[in-house]
């Protein structure tokens, strides 16, 4: 009997265990809903202080309307990356200035083919983000 109650309780953890890493990952989808939320408007103020028309880019209307959850690939995280993730959470300003950093000098991106972090690299903190719009005429 006793072999039994414990062959029961290992499969009991491992079910709760499973219906944890399904919650954290409802709940790592509702973050990157939010985060993309974010980005877009981030993205979106970027452009339009640059003098461009955020329509154009091709990547922001992919940002707002993402695909669905099956058509995106899966990323490959290291459990180390995730643990010093844990440990040292970063503000979304300094995470996205860190990615986009190779991108904020350097020609204007291609608005048709440029990537979301090409384009709120310069748009956002490059050289794009220095220029000011040329006034309408009157």
């Amino acid at each position: 009997m006793h072999r039994r109650l414990k062959s029961f309780e290992r499969r009991l953890a491992a079910l709760a265990a499973m219906l944890r890493g399904w919650s954290a990952d409802s709940e790592r989808e509702q973050q990157e809903r939010e985060r993309h939320e974010i980005l877009a408007s981030f993205l979106r103020a970027g452009l339009e202080h640059a003098g461009i028309d955020p329509a154009e880019a091709a990547t922001l209307r992919d940002l707002e309307a993402p695909p669905p959850e099956s058509m995106r690939p899966r990323p490959f995280v290291h459990p180390l990356r995730r643990l010093a993730e844990r440990q040292r959470p970063r503000p979304l300003i300094e995470w996205l200035y860190e990615m986009t950093r190779r991108y904020h000098h350097g020609r204007p991106p291609n608005l048709r083919q440029a990537s979301v972090m090409q384009l709120i690299g310069y748009y956002c903190f490059g050289d794009g983000a220095k220029e000011t719009p040329d006034p309408a005429p009157a």
